[in-house]
C-alpha cells in the first residue's frame, strides 16, 4: 500500500534528490524549497531496514504520512500543532522520553517563525500537559529505522507539514572549536556522528591533503596518531604536536607501506571526484585501512552518476564495505562525504 512521505534535502537540491529517488524507484509528487512529497511503499516494522529510501544521499529528514496545516499567525497554528498532537496522543499514558523536531528549510524568516510556532507550541503543551512535556526530547534520532514522535516542518511562513513517524538520516549543525585550524573541522565532526564512530586513542590516522589541518586537529582531540600528507603547512597548536607527523609530499601520489593497515583513512583533497574515487579504491583494494572518510568535490560532475559509480555492486566502492554512508553532510556544499569501515 503506497503513502505519502515527505523528504527534506539542503535547498536547490531538490532536482537531484529527485533524480536519486527514481533511481531506486520512487516517484515524485510535488516539490519545492528543501523538500519533495513523494508516495513510498508502507513498510512492516519488520522491513523497515529494506526500505529504498534508508541509504539516501542527499535526504535529510523523512517525515511518514504527513499532513498538511495552515493558519495565518504564530497563535493559530500552535493552537492547531497542539489539536492535532493531543488528539493523536487520546488516552495514551506517556511514560517514557518521546522525541519532536521543528524544522524548515535555511531561510531566516521560516527560520525564526518556526521558532517562534516552537516556543509557543511547548509554553501551551507544559500548561496543559506537564508530565508530557518533561518527557519531551528536541530532535529525530538518527536511525535506519522510523522513529514515533512528533514531527513538523515548516514549508511556508503559514503552513507547514506534521507527521508522527520519521526518520532523520543523520546530517547536522556541528559547534566550531575555536581552537581547531580551519572550518573543515565541521565536516569531520558531522562525518564521525554518522558513522557512529570515531578515531580511539592510540590509533593510526593517515590524512590525505591535510592542510591546514581541520581534519587531522580533530583525530588528534581523540587521542590518535596521525600522519599528515600535504605540501601546504599546518596551521594553530598542531604543528607542534607529539602526535603528528607531516610529510611534505602530493597526497595524491603517496604510497602507504604498512607493517598494517592504517585504522582510519582520512582524505579532503581538492581534485576531481574520479580521481579521488580511483584513489580510495586503490587503498581499499590494497586493504591499507580499517576505516575511511572522504570527501568528493562535486562541482560539475553529475552527482547521479558518481552515486552510481560508488554503489556499483562489481566495480564501486560497495563491494568493499561492510558498512557505507554516501551523504552530503549539512557542512557540505557541492560535495558529498563517503564514509565506511572495511570487510574483514
Amino acid at each position: 500500500m503506497s503513502m505519502p512521505i515527505l523528504i527534506t534535502c539542503k535547498p536547490d537540491y531538490e532536482k537531484i534528490l529527485t533524480r536519486e529517488l527514481v533511481l531506486q524507484n520512487v516517484h515524485l509528487q510535488t516539490k519545492s524549497c528543501g523538500w519533495i512529497l513523494t508516495q513510498g511503499e508502507e513498510q512492516s516494522p519488520s522491513k523497515q531496514t529494506e526500505t529504498p529510501l534508508t541509504n539516501l544521499c542527499f535526504a535529510y529528514n523523512i517525515l511518514e504520512n504527513p499532513v498538511s496545516i495552515s493558519a495565518t499567525s504564530v497563535n493559530s497554528l500552535t493552537a492547531k500543532l497542539l489539536k492535532i498532537f493531543l488528539t493523536h496522543l487520546g488516552q495514551t499514558r506517556v511514560d517514557e522520553p518521546w522525541a519532536f523536531s521543528f524544522s524548515s528549510s535555511d531561510n531566516e524568516q521560516l527560520i525564526q517563525r518556526t521558532k517562534s510556532v516552537k516556543r509557543c507550541w511547548i509554553d501551551k503543551l507544559r500548561k496543559k500537559m506537564s508530565h508530557v512535556a518533561k518527557l519531551s526530547k528536541e530532535g529525530i534520532p538518527h536511525s535506519s529505522e522510523f522513529v514515533e514522535g512528533f514531527f513538523v516542518h515548516f514549508i511556508d511562513f503559514n503552513q507547514a507539514f506534521v507527521s508522527f513517524k520519521a526518520r532523520s538520516a543523520g546530517q547536522q549543525r556541528m559547534q566550531m572549536d575555536p581552537r581547531a585550524p580551519s572550518r573543515s573541522y565541521l565536516k569531520i565532526e558531522e562525518a564521525f556522528k554518522i558513522l557512529r564512530h570515531e578515531p580511539q586513542k592510540g590509533e593510526t590516522v593517515i590524512d590525505l591533503g591535510a592542510a591546514p589541518g581541520g581534519w587531522s586537529y580533530s583525530a588528534l582531540k581523540r587521542g590518535a596518531t596521525v600522519t599528515a600528507i600535504d605540501n601546504g603547512p599546518l596551521k594553530g597548536s598542531i604543528k607542534s604536536h607529539q602526535n603528528i607527523c607531516h610529510l611534505k609530499a602530493d597526497a595524491l601520489k603517496y604510497t602507504y607501506d604498512p607493517t598494517k593497515p592504517a585504522d582510519w583513512l582520512l582524505c579532503d583533497v581538492l581534485e576531481k571526484p574520479d580521481i579521488i574515487l580511483d584513489l580510495l579504491h586503490k587503498w581499499l583494494d590494497k586493504k591499507w585501512c580499517r576505516h575511511f572518510i572522504v570527501n568528493l568535490k562535486v562541482g560539475r560532475n553529475d552527482p547521479i552518476l558518481l552515486l552510481e559509480k560508488i554503489r556499483d555492486p562489481q566495480k564501486g566502492i560497495l563491494p568493499y564495505c561492510k558498512t557505507l554512508y554516501v551523504k552530503q553532510l549539512y557542512h557540505d556544499r557541492e560535495e558529498i562525504t563517503l564514509m565506511g569501515q572495511m570487510k574483514e
